[in-house]
């Protein structure tokens, strides 16, 4: 196991290095956007926001780029932070994928897409966090799912109403 974790520990620090110059990024994170963007897709179809757009094309946008892009016609209070921190549950599929794609190849023996699979967990990892974007999308209905939460923790544990 500890091979492994190396392994992806490489494979995190050559993206983060990459991350300095555009091609590089847009080249070896591509599986990463992928993943990012298709997360977006999935969750927003099964929320019912109303995908209308799916972009890997990489573009400028004011002085940063944008490597990917999904667009919602149907964001609500009510599904728009589920949708914007979709990418979150990358950390689970790439967790998942340590234990029972990765090791098992290590194990076996297979070095080359024990590799294969190291580079493509660390993309999972790496794009798992959410955009700036996604963060400003999710903003008002993260508030709402938190004061929600909140107040069910208060009545469940706090308040004595639910016994």
């Amino acid at each position: 196991m500890i091979y492994s974790l190396i392994l992806l520990g490489c494979w995190l620090l050559l993206l983060t290095i990459a991350q300095r110059r555009f091609f590089q990024i847009a080249l070896i994170g591509f599986p990463g956007v992928l993943m990012h963007e298709l997360t977006h897709l999935v969750i927003g179809t099964i929320l019912l926001a109303k995908p209308v757009s799916f972009n890997l094309i990489p573009r400028r946008v004011g002085n940063t780029w944008q490597f990917g892009s999904v667009s919602f016609s149907g964001l609500t209070l009510i599904n728009s932070a589920p949708v914007a921190y979709a990418p979150l549950l990358l950390l689970g599929v790439a967790w998942i994928l340590f234990h029972h794609w990765m090791l098992p190849l290590l194990l076996t023996q297979h070095f080359g897409l024990w590799m294969l699979s190291g580079y493509l967990i660390a993309c999972a990892i790496f794009s798992s966090l959410p955009s700036i974007t996604d963060i400003k999308v999710g903003g008002w209905s993260t508030l709402l799912w938190g004061v929600i939460f909140l107040a069910g923790w208060w009545l469940w544990n706090g308040s004595g109403l639910i016994r």
